[in-house]
């Protein structure tokens, strides 16, 4: 159970949900934008990917290796300032990068900006809960996951009913392992899916309307 567990939490590691989500995105949405073809959507999976996990990760290993931090799984709250902060900015950068604007040299891609705008909002409360005590950023990653499938479910071209079925199973298996790894408790764990779903609310129903 503890390898399983473990598995999961690495499979599903919080920083991999904003390339998991536009994934999720470019395949939920192929009428959308299939016309602007592979290549870009590789440009675009590839500038999530760095912005949202190897940066931050490399952050991380650098702090590891000023003894900044005693492990990458943060422990405690307070070796998880600075992190936080540091992976909120690449978040907000990540989402800069797909803004809609006529000056860009890549083109937009709305539905990413808004996702990773999600992502953003669900870290800052994340950021704040953790001055009083720890959230689970693994629910908070499924959290955002399962609320961004609820919303694609009116745009897409597919029936996403089964993917929402397979969202929420993947969410409770992720807050499952985090308890059975005694990372930790219930509580932690729900704040953390109420915080990422509602990230992902809050920037496809207020943020879309202001843009």
């Amino acid at each position: 159970m503890q390898f399983l567990a473990r598995l999961v939490s690495v499979v599903f590691h919080p920083l991999l949900f904003p390339t998991y989500g536009a994934l999720y995105i470019l395949w939920a949405n192929p009428n959308m934008y299939g016309y602007f073809g592979e290549k870009l959507h590789i440009v675009w999976l590839i500038i999530v990917f760095a912005l949202t996990f190897v940066f931050p990760g490399i952050w991380l290993a650098m702090m590891k290796q000023l003894e900044m931090i005693e492990s990458f799984e943060l422990p405690t709250a307070k070796e998880r300032i600075i992190p936080f902060i540091a992976t909120i900015t690449f978040y907000l950068w990540a989402g800069w990068m797909f803004k809609p604007a006529a000056n860009m040299k890549i083109p937009p891609n709305e539905f990413i900006f808004l996702m990773l705008v999600g992502a953003s909002i669900a870290a800052f409360i994340a950021f704040f809960v953790n001055i009083f005590t720890k959230i689970s950023l693994h629910a908070l990653g499924v959290g955002g996951l399962v609320g961004l499938t609820l919303i694609l479910i009116r745009f897409s071209t597919y029936d996403l009913r089964l993917a929402l079925v397979g969202a929420i199973l993947v969410a409770g298996l992720t807050g499952t392992a985090r308890l059975v790894l005694k990372a930790h408790t219930p509580i932690q764990v729900f704040a953390g899916y109420l915080a990422g779903f509602f990230g992902q609310f809050v920037a496809f129903t207020v943020v879309a309307r202001l843009i």
